[in-house]
């Protein structure tokens, strides 16, 4: 089974939908896209059912809303407010995507959900690189707790110190079977801790005699696709610029410290031309004095710079990775460095062979020792430095 982050090739859906949870009414203000998504993947167990690398996530912080000491809160926030308390019909269209079967013991407040799982992977075996089709079944042991009415997740990895939890309400105080709605409301020390900033969607997680089902409603009750949610917040989407982007941010600062005698703190990360939040600060070092969505030209130190983004940089997402392409062109008079970047997490039956080894990024599964292929990477990320000190007067 593949790790979350980089090594994961399951559940698309899952792995986006958590991204956007933690936004519905927690703090938005994190570094990146990642961050968020590290964060909110902690929060929102049944949609990162890789418990595994639970150590590799933080439990929510609140940056806001009043904590209370009585272990007896219950949660009065906006974020309970916006959830609908309409009841969608088992057979409605919203369940059809999400559904999982699972026991539970109530009078121990616990229960196990079985996930059928399978994906494709590429793995090196006996020194030969096999695509193998996986089919197994995934076990996640969940407790739980009421605190009033409100229904406590609670998910401990063994040997993490952090407890993961998620908070919902809505359904029958002492009664886990029912429909209950999804907060980013945090448990901590018999109290829950919640802000004020509502989302226009809830999330139900509903609790049936052998099933949990997922679903999602908007502020009417009526039901929406999971996929209408997908967030976009930290990623690229089409209408933005990729010279408004942390790449170029960090584009910039490596100039700035060329200039100043620092070749160390050089930072090339291709893929931060897709990661952007409410666009860039630009340093004051630079002048910029023309830019659109592709081409930028600036002015650090007196040196004249342009770069350009060839037409062909993308990036698709599926599952919890992508494929990313960039291609930059950054020039000063009549010197130019040309950096290329391509990776691919979906690996092929074509892709997996040994020719291919030397691009291939590897990581071992923990509980089987089986080396696998993560994704195929080329990139003159080294060379591309290297011609940056020179480049830079």
């Amino acid at each position: 089974m593949k790790n979350f982050l980089g090594k994961t090739v399951l559940n698309f859906c899952f792995v986006l939908v958590s991204a956007v949870l933690i936004s519905a009414c927690g703090d938005n203000d994190s570094a990146s896209a990642v961050d968020s998504l590290q964060e909110s993947s902690s929060s929102v167990e049944y949609f990162e059912p890789v418990i595994e690398s639970s150590a590799d996530f933080t439990s929510i912080e609140s940056s806001s809303g009043a904590i209370s000491s009585n272990s007896e809160t219950t949660v009065s926030s906006s974020c309970i407010e916006s959830s609908s308390s309409a009841i969608v019909s088992i057979d409605d269209f919203c369940y059809t995507n999400y559904r999982y079967k699972y026991s539970h013991d109530e009078s121990n407040n616990k229960f196990t959900i079985f996930e059928d799982n399978s994906y494709d992977e590429c793995q090196h075996l006996n020194d030969n690189y096999v695509f193998t089709h996986i089919d197994e079944v995934l076990l996640h042991n969940r407790s739980y707790i009421f605190v009033g009415d409100t229904l406590v997740i609670i998910q401990s990895q063994e040997g993490d110190p952090d407890t993961m939890v998620t908070v919902l309400v809505g359904g029958t105080a002492n009664k886990l079977l029912g429909d209950w709605s999804f907060t980013t409301c945090d448990y901590k020390a018999g109290s829950i801790l919640c802000n004020n900033k509502p989302e226009s969607y809830t999330i139900h997680y509903v609790f049936d005699a052998d099933s949990q089902f997922v679903y999602f409603t908007q502020a009417d009750g009526s039901c929406i696709p999971a996929e209408s949610i997908m967030p976009s917040d930290g990623t690229l989407d089409n209408d933005e610029s990729y010279t408004d982007t942390y790449a170029m941010r960090d584009l910039y600062e490596s100039i700035i410290n060329i200039k100043k005698g620092d070749t160390q703190s050089i930072s090339v990360l291709p893929s931060s031309f897709f990661l952007q939040k409410g666009g860039i600060t630009v340093p004051s070092e630079v002048i910029v004095s023309s830019q659109n969505k592709y081409a930028v030209a600036f002015t650090i130190g007196g040196q004249e710079f342009s770069a350009i983004i060839g037409e062909n940089t993308h990036r698709i997402q599926y599952y919890s990775d992508s494929q990313s392409e960039v291609d930059l062109t950054l020039a000063s008079g009549d010197a130019v460095c040309q950096l290329h970047y391509f990776r691919d997490a979906k690996l092929s039956s074509e892709t997996c062979k040994a020719e291919n080894a030397p691009y291939f990024e590897m990581y071992t599964h923990e509980d089987t020792g089986i080396e696998y292929v993560d994704s195929y990477k080329v990139d003159n990320i080294d060379e591309f430095k290297t011609c940056l000190i020179t480049l830079v007067q």
